[in-house]
């Protein structure tokens, strides 16, 4: 495979955002009691805003942002992931889904010459050795809570994007 570095920025996006998303369906379905619906709508809009950004579509900042920072929400998305009884089974997808939307983020505010707004997460650069090793690790963190149907299909999904050269 080529290096996660040497494709697309749409691609690595493509890649997180693939990740994204079967993280928020399997979390989906362990948290079925209906606690947590406006959290998982506010991460699948998210996602698809990311979508969105990868067809060259316009992003609307306030709204990413109004998404991103519900700290007065008590079942809002970021707040999900404070929540104490999701603290160890689910550390690692917590981690995945996290990293992957703070991920599409930054390259969306990026590109776009936007002001990058998680600075508690990073000082608005990433390094690029970093970027790599989690990207590159995503496949292993997601073995452990998501089918090996699913991981295949993730593993293909993957391979496909990291064919793509650099624009």
């Amino acid at each position: 495979m080529r290096d996660i570095m040497n494709i697309t920025i749409n691609s690595r996006v493509a890649i997180c955002l693939a990740y994204a998303e079967q993280t928020l369906n399997y979390l989906e379905n362990e948290f079925k009691d209906g606690n947590y619906n406006q959290a998982f709508e506010q991460f699948r809009s998210i996602i698809n805003m990311g979508y969105q950004w990868i067809s060259e579509s316009v992003i609307d900042w306030e709204e990413l942002y109004t998404l991103c920072n519900d700290n007065e929400r008590d079942y809002g998305c970021f707040n999900f992931v404070a929540m104490s009884e999701c603290s160890d089974k689910y550390e690692a997808p917590i981690s995945v889904l996290i990293w992957t939307i703070y991920y599409l983020i930054y390259q969306c505010a990026h590109s776009s010459n936007e002001k990058y707004f998680p600075q508690d997460l990073w000082d608005g650069h990433l390094p690029q050795d970093e970027e790599k090793y989690v990207i590159e690790t995503l496949h292993i963190e997601v073995n452990e809570y998501l089918s090996t149907e699913t991981c295949e299909k993730l593993k293909s999904m993957e391979e496909k994007y990291r064919s793509c050269l650099l624009e």
